[in-house]
């Protein structure tokens, strides 16, 4: 499963969008003014990701940090 998320430039997520397909098929995402689109590594909302309510109490916990791999890496906030 890959997990797109809308963010703004302090990594909060305002959207999360999840693709379950083989990696050669593509997506184009159209944010909001302010905000970015960006591929996140994600493990952490694998078990929500079939209950569009638990996934957005999940998300909530998480902000968008800058990592050195292609993916970014979600950061639990405090």
């Amino acid at each position: 499963m890959r997990t797109f998320v809308h963010l703004s430039s302090g990594g909060i997520i305002h959207a999360v969008v999840t693709l379950d397909a083989p990696d050669e098929v593509t997506v184009m995402l159209q944010p909001d003014a302010g905000q970015m689109v960006a591929e996140v590594d994600a493990p952490e909302l694998a078990s929500a990701s079939d209950d569009a309510e638990k996934l957005r109490e999940v998300i909530k916990q998480y902000k968008v940090t800058p990592s050195r791999s292609p993916l970014l890496k979600l950061t639990k906030v405090h």
